[in-house]
């Protein structure tokens, strides 16, 4: 049976309901967001990346309450999101930036407390589209595809290199579209890799709203303070609402230039794989199924 709490707690005891007891104490949880720029229109790489943060389920149910407790605090927020705190609109409407810069610190102390792994993938979505693009199915059309797979591998890699034996099981943002049309491929994906790392994998990711799994909300701040290490990388971190991040310890991969070139390579020697580059007459994106 799963007790429900607080909407925090409820959504988290959701994510391990029906595990046996033993392997719910020890249950990772690695809670995933995207941060892509798109105010650069054409300029720059326009990376977009994404970025986990990974814990027992029994210390993410832990940090819900705390997190929680910490948006109400004067002056007092219903939920957080980087992109309303760096604008300053929606929650942060009306705030000025000593105010902000505090809470966003408050919050960032509260998260690391709990001393989450932090696993990042990124890629330029200009290389992407240069390279990648012109050739790609569909399906494939998208450099979130490749990130995200990019991020479970490097992730079970990192599992196995530390010993352990109980796979994760991943939670994103929603992404709507692109990420159901990117999930249907996990099982395939999976069956590619070698035993040790498919073994390590753990269930078919799921979507959630980060107003309920709190959680994927510390996951969106760490995604903005991992992608300002890569546009800023002269600025002293020390200096940012969210230095504290900088002690945790993480893993990160970037998708280079060579590796998109040799993945346009190997597509393009796939018999009749133009045929199936552009939008397929009648198709209806895959729904993510919600519970």
């Amino acid at each position: 049976m799963c007790v429900k709490n607080q909407v925090g707690s409820s959504a988290m005891d959701a994510l391990v309901c029906g595990y046996s007891p033993r392997w719910r104490a020890e249950k990772e949880l690695i809670m995933m967001h995207g941060f892509s720029d798109d105010s650069m229109s054409g300029e720059g790489s326009k990376t977009l990346l994404l970025a986990g943060c990974v814990q027992k389920y029994t210390a993410w149910a832990d940090f819900s309450f705390e997190w929680e407790a910490a948006i109400e605090i004067p002056p007092s927020i219903d939920y957080f999101k980087m992109r309303e705190a760096r604008l300053m609109i929606k929650q942060f409407d009306g705030w000025n930036i000593p105010a902000r810069d505090a809470k966003i610190k408050m919050l960032a102390e509260v998260a690391s407390r709990y001393t989450p792994k932090i696993i990042v993938a990124c890629i330029s979505r200009a290389e992407f589209d240069d390279i990648v693009k012109p050739i790609s199915p569909y399906l494939l059309r998208h450099p979130y595809f490749t990130v995200f797979y990019a991020l479970l591998v490097k992730w079970a890699e990192w599992q196995y290199a530390d010993g352990v034996s109980i796979p994760t099981d991943f939670v994103f943002d929603e992404q709507g579209i692109i990420g159901a049309e990117t999930v249907i491929w996990y099982s395939y994906v999976k069956s590619l890799q070698a035993p040790h790392i498919a073994a390590l994998m753990g269930s078919t990711p799921i979507f959630r709203d980060d107003k309920q799994v709190l959680p994927l909300q510390v996951a969106d701040m760490v995604a903005w303070h991992m992608r300002r290490r890569i546009d800023f990388p002269d600025e002293d971190h020390r200096k940012w609402p969210t230095a504290v991040f900088e002690s945790l310890d993480r893993a990160e991969c970037q998708i280079s230039r060579e590796y998109l070139a040799s993945m346009a390579e190997h597509m393009a020697q796939v018999p009749g794989i133009e045929l199936v580059h552009d939008k397929p007459k009648g198709y209806k994106p895959p729904s993510l199924i919600k519970e």
